[in-house]
């Protein structure tokens, strides 16, 4: 794959809570936007009941901003061992983080040509994501995905799993290539070697579409002869012009014509011409 892939940016409860909504819009220039349907409940359970005046504001400015930012919504997850729960109780925002990793997780294995991108300011979430061996995702501070929106700097996670992308979007590119050429190269089979199998219809086509390298004398011979209708017609012709000829011949004999008389004279000179 040459060029970059597109990126699917999830973005945990902790990275809208760590940034601004004009930082938001900066968030989509990187590409698709996704918010896991655990954070966007809690989003709007916080704007209507939050006592901490800062989260209101938040909240607030999160519910108007939606509406009209391009974001998705999704309730995609999928489980893996290191996205499992721990034994003990996890408490409300330990769920949302653990539900925003298993959404990052299912949008990787469902967009195999995207890099997924969580962005989560949680220490677990960060190594959970690093542990799962997946080479279309991985976990980035919020920080680093402003650095990467303001300066065009990609986060080295980043650039690392887009590299292992790229290699593994080749190495199969490859391999559709090779299994390609042979399934059309021809192959030559020596009798006695090999049981002749069955010609499939693609066996039949390749065949006919290779040109013989060296065409027999009687394919030369076939292709230079007039067309057999022409051979007829001009055997007919002769046949009819020299029964004329005949006849006509004989007719002249008999009536003793004037140009014959040539052909009276005898052979010798000296003998007199017959009167």
């Amino acid at each position: 794959m040459s060029l970059t892939p597109p990126v699917l940016l999830v973005l945990d409860i902790s990275a809208l809570a760590s940034s601004t909504p004009k930082e938001w819009i900066e968030f989509s220039r990187i590409g698709s936007t996704y918010i896991p349907q655990a954070v966007y409940e809690e989003m709007k359970l916080l704007f209507d009941r939050s006592p901490d005046p800062d989260l209101e504001e938040l909240c607030k400015s999160f519910n108007h901003f939606y509406p009209h930012s391009g974001w998705t919504i999704t309730e995609a997850h999928a489980h893996h061992p290191s996205l499992a729960a721990a034994g003990q109780a996890l408490t409300r925002r330990a769920r949302i983080t653990l539900a925003s990793a298993r959404c990052a997780y299912a949008l990787a294995l469902s967009s195999p040509g995207h890099l997924a991108v969580l962005v989560t300011n949680d220490q677990s979430s960060l190594q959970r994501i690093y542990q799962l061996p997946s080479t279309n995702l991985c976990a980035i501070r919020t920080s680093e995905l402003l650095q990467w929106c303001r300066a065009g700097q990609r986060p080295v996670m980043v650039s690392q799993k887009m590299q292992q992308l790229r290699a593994t979007s080749g190495v199969a590119a490859a391999v559709t290539t090779n299994s390609g050429s042979v399934r059309t190269s021809p192959t030559r089979v020596h009798p006695g070697t090999l049981s002749t199998p069955p010609r499939s219809p693609s066996m039949t086509a390749r065949r006919y579409a290779q040109p013989p390298s060296r065409p027999s004398r009687s394919r030369v011979r076939a292709d230079n002869s007039l067309p057999d209708w022409i051979t007829q017609l001009l055997s007919l012709v002769l046949s009819f012009g020299g029964l004329a000829l005949a006849a006509w011949i004989m007719w002249s004999v008999i009536h003793n014509t004037e140009w014959l008389a040539p052909l009276r004279q005898p052979l010798d000179p000296t003998q007199p011409a017959p009167q």
